[in-house]
């Protein structure tokens, strides 16, 4: 009899195990190059998303701006002066502020500038100072949305893989004031693509709550991600975006987005003295009103405030946060640790 009542017992235990490795099997978050391998070559160029999509991620990223002739391209700033030579072919096309915004040039001229790895603009200096040489003098161009959605799904057919595209579109309200639907614009060259439907491999994100809540309206059909971040707000509200993380400000967005994507600080806050962390309950919930939670951005050369080196931020993102997605300049590091812990 106790042999019996063993038997079941060890079977019994075998069978919450079996369970317990099934749900953590079922647990796959997603890795996303941020503006491609970034920490390694500069980012949003062609180059850079080759070496990205070899590191096997999710999705790639996409930012997509506008020009003056109403094409699309892939760049992170809507202005042209961080990552491009435009001060010296163009030294007097700038505006009043000193800057050089990408809706001022036409695909022609935009074609003819010379992308960098990320400088200051007033020093020339590199912002990461260990990553790819500002001055190597090698032929970056800027892409079109259409050449790098062609770069994808050439790569998809050579290679049998799916990898996805993760779209973000750039300050619509700025170009609304210029007389541009840059959303429409981008929803309609998705469509073409075929990326435009919830199965697709594919995500719709922007930092603008009104541009988010009536994507739909625009006809996005697939995944739409709410981005938040209230410290650095040009041409977002913050006040709005401090809305976004309160629990009324997460319901209503829910109503249109499917994915809810804070920068990381906003649910792992660092204490006072930078040293550590909190881990609030953003992420719970939104993921109470149905969205995945996504975040960023990790790296591997600048952790984030609070961790002392980027396996931490790892250990936090996918052990604490059990984040459905993560932005990474260096999205190999994140593919190999979630290979190390039994997530791929």
């Amino acid at each position: 009899m106790n042999k019996l009542f063993v038997s079941v017992g060890l079977m019994m235990l075998m069978g919450l195990s079996g369970a317990a490795d099934a749900c953590a099997a079922e647990y796959r978050p997603a890795v996303a190059a941020h503006r491609g391998a970034s920490g390694f070559l500069p980012e949003h160029t062609i180059e850079a998303k080759v070496m990205a999509y070899a590191m096997e991620p999710d999705y790639i990223e996409q930012d997509v701006v506008m020009t003056k002739d109403d094409q699309l391209v892939v760049m992170h700033d809507y202005t042209l002066d961080t990552t491009t030579d435009v001060a010296k072919k163009f030294p007097n096309r700038h505006r009043a502020d000193g800057r050089y915004y990408a809706v001022d040039f036409t695909l022609e001229e935009i074609k003819s500038l010379i992308v960098t790895e990320r400088f200051n603009p007033k020093t020339g200096k590199a912002v990461f100072a260990g990553r790819f040489p500002v001055d190597s003098g090698i032929d970056f161009r800027v892409p079109t949305l259409r050449e790098e959605m062609e770069l994808i799904k050439g790569l998809n057919k050579s290679t049998g893989k799916n990898i996805g595209v993760y779209v973000e579109v750039k300050q619509p309200a700025f170009y609304k004031e210029e007389g541009k639907d840059i959303v429409s614009a981008t929803v309609k060259m998705l469509d073409e693509y075929g990326y435009n439907d919830m199965k697709a491999k594919s995500i719709l994100q922007m930092f603008d709550y009104e541009a988010v809540m009536s994507a739909r309206s625009k006809g996005w059909k697939g995944e739409l991600c709410m981005l938040v971040e209230i410290w650095d707000a040009p041409y977002h509200d913050k006040k709005r975006h401090e809305w976004l993380l309160t629990p009324e400000g997460i319901a209503e967005v829910s109503k249109q987005a499917t994915i809810f994507a804070p920068w990381f600080s906003h649910m792992a806050e660092p204490t006072a003295d930078g040293k550590g962390y909190k881990v609030n309950n953003v992420a719970d919930l939104a993921r109470k009103h149905g969205m995945k939670v996504h975040s960023w951005t990790h790296r591997v050369d600048k952790p984030l405030k609070g961790f002392k080196d980027s396996d931490a931020v790892l250990d936090c993102a996918f052990k604490e946060l059990k984040l459905d997605g993560l932005f990474s300049d260096f999205c190999g590091n994140v593919v190999d640790y979630l290979k190390k812990n039994g997530l791929r």
